[in-house]
């Protein structure tokens, strides 16, 4: 299977000016040393040797990103626990059972399944700020032969992300995203990851569509991916691979989730 199988890129490029969330801190990456530098400072120790070595600064809602439960809280409570006695400025500790860091997050390997909804309605891209329903996925997984199953990752196609190298402005002001009852008929299917290729999941708002999926649920999120070629191509199922980064305490991660189909 694997050998006839192609490999989709889900995750989107990181640079410095990209776009991110305006509240957030913007994405910074710098080399700190150069290979010059370094080839002075070695060369009497390990004459000709040089290196360079990258610094990133940045939050881990950058760009492609993986939230774990523990991101969002309601009233500050996630799945009914009082989530303020477990933060502190290191990261998370000591969670109650049901909770989990990003570090305690295992390899994901899940059924994915896509959701096109502006291919169902006949769009490359669905209109500034639309609110998608429980409606339009409902119609939109019925209209393909692929179904949601427990435990399924569901990737759900606006159409924005080929504007987060192309349209800052257009990504993050304009996107459409999930609406609150599209949210709610996605945690009844017991999905265990929603992904999104937008900056923020929800519309109007993506406050409550965050709630019900990480504080309510506990089902994963991620943002910003890039679904362009799993759309050109129909792979409306296939294999997700998702692999955070085992950051200590950490409520999500940058990553780089792949598609198999």
């Amino acid at each position: 299977m694997i050998r006839r199988a192609k490999v989709y890129d889900l995750g989107q490029p990181y640079w410095q000016g990209m776009p991110v969330h305006p509240a957030d801190p913007p994405f910074q990456y710098y080399l700190y040393r150069y290979h010059e530098h370094t080839k002075k400072l070695f060369e009497s120790v390990a004459p000709g040797f040089a290196d360079s070595i990258g610094l990133v600064v940045t939050s881990m809602h950058a760009g492609t990103h993986f939230d774990t439960p523990i991101h969002m809280s309601r009233n500050l409570k996630v799945l009914g626990h009082d989530i303020t006695p477990y933060q502190q400025d290191k990261g998370y500790s000591n969670l109650p059972a049901g909770l989990h860091s990003v570090d305690e997050v295992p390899p994901l390997v899940m059924r994915g399944v896509l959701l096109d909804v502006p291919s169902y309605k006949g769009l490359q891209t669905l209109p500034e700020r639309y609110e998608i329903t429980a409606k339009d996925l409902e119609e939109t997984e019925s209209s393909q032969s692929t179904k949601i199953g427990d435990g399924d990752c569901v990737l759900v196609r606006t159409g924005y992300s080929k504007f987060f190298t192309t349209d800052s402005d257009a990504y993050l002001h304009k996107f459409a995203g999930l609406g609150a009852e599209a949210a709610r008929w996605l945690a009844k299917r017991r999905v265990r990851l929603v992904g999104i290729d937008n900056l923020a999941a929800g519309v109007p708002t993506p406050f409550e569509v965050h709630n019900v999926l990480l504080s309510d649920n506990g089902i994963f999120l991620m943002k910003s991916l890039y679904l362009e070629e799993l759309s050109k191509d129909r792979r409306l199922s296939s294999v997700v691979v998702v692999l955070p980064l085992k950051i200590k305490g950490g409520e999500a991660s940058l990553v780089r989730p792949i598609a198999i189909a």
